[in-house]
């Protein structure tokens, strides 16, 4: 939910402890994380005149109504293509039995869970997941980790898909909320404490109504103490973390379990300078020792039908992010064309 900004700068005075229902941010707040808020019209001194409220209300209906109308009817009416689309892959292993009929029921189900369940992620997003797990075949041995579940939406639609693979789900959060900034990190906020908090009771009970429970496990605990003792093999990983030192944590201890043809998805991709992480030469060699494996949709997501230009600033009131972006552990984001600059590797070489 990298959205947390959107929020936790308007709201500082907001209370970031107590019961779920006071810290959880509602489904228009988590849209208005995508929206700018435009200025309609200048704020005058004095009553408006008949003429001026008419101007204002017509430009209220141009900028705000009628592309909230159209980007709904849209993502509406191209839901099914879109599941379509999604889930058309030639390499789904055959013994999963994916008729058009299952795929269907599967999307139908992941889309139910988002009606009915705030999350930080759309259905489109989780059915992107499930087709990359749905094409690794079923002897490849790994589980589904999640980190950061916020209400379960999310957990419960990777559920089914790992219901239908046969895979475990290992869910990693705190269950408290966002934990409090760690220094040099710039994209946290100390209003940002404990927002975006859902029990592991309310979690669990989303996930019984709208998945599987029996498929997943829950490890509850910051990251800095539940992760380091992760040790199963990993074949897709979904982090929605916020925070740098949160995506560092994840990355440094779930990374060397991922398989070499893993995948890792992540929520935050509209913010460059958290994209960059993936795309840093000297992090993966400091960290890893190897180069950067790139994150593709870094920026804008990968395309799932919807619409957006970006940058994330000048985003605009019809244009929303698909919803996620993904690496995966044999992809390389490396740049090596230096062509004035002599390889040292070779001897005696010059410079063009």
């Amino acid at each position: 939910m990298q959205r947390l900004c959107s929020i936790a700068l308007t709201e500082p005075d907001a209370t970031r402890r107590g019961t779920d229902e006071e810290n959880e941010p509602s489904r228009k707040q988590l849209q208005r994380m995508y929206k700018p808020r435009p200025a309609l019209l200048p704020t005058l001194d004095g009553p408006e005149t008949p003429g001026q409220k008419v101007r204002r209300a017509r430009n209220r209906f141009k900028v705000v109504i009628w592309p909230w109308l159209f980007a709904s009817t849209w993502n509406f009416a191209s839901a099914p293509a879109a599941a379509f689309f999604i889930l058309y892959s030639a390499q789904i292993h055959p013994s999963y039995r994916m008729t058009l009929r299952r795929k269907a029921l599967l999307a139908w189900r992941m889309r139910r869970t988002t009606r009915n369940v705030v999350t930080g992620t759309p259905w489109r997003a989780h059915l992107a997941m499930a087709v990359k797990l749905l094409e690794i075949p079923p002897d490849v041995e790994g589980v589904v980790v999640e980190c950061g579940s916020f209400q379960g939406g999310s957990t419960a639609n990777l559920s089914l898909i790992c219901d239908i693979v046969g895979r475990e789900l290992i869910v990693y959060d705190s269950f408290e909320g966002l934990p409090p900034p760690t220094p040099g990190d710039s994209v946290a906020n100390p209003t940002g404490t404990g927002l975006f908090a859902g029990s592991l009771e309310k979690v669990q009970d989303h996930v019984r109504r709208f998945g599987v429970i029996n498929v997943c496990t829950f490890r509850k605990g910051w990251y800095t103490d539940t992760l380091p003792h992760h040790t199963e093999p990993i074949v897709l990983c979904f982090l929605d973390v916020d925070y740098q030192a949160s995506l560092h944590q994840c990355l440094i201890n779930l990374w060397p379990r991922l398989r070499p043809d893993g995948y890792l998805f992540v929520d935050d991709f509209l913010l460059l300078d958290l994209c960059a992480l993936f795309w840093s030469e000297r992090y993966w060699d400091t960290y890893f020792g190897t180069t950067p494996p790139g994150l593709l949709g870094s920026g804008s997501g990968v395309p799932l039908g919807h619409f957006y230009l970006g940058p994330f600033r000048d985003r605009r009131l019809a244009h929303t992010p698909s919803g996620t972006a993904f690496t995966r552990k044999d992809l390389i984001g490396h740049w090596d064309f230096y062509p004035d600059v002599p390889d040292p590797s070779v001897s005696g070489a010059t410079a063009t």
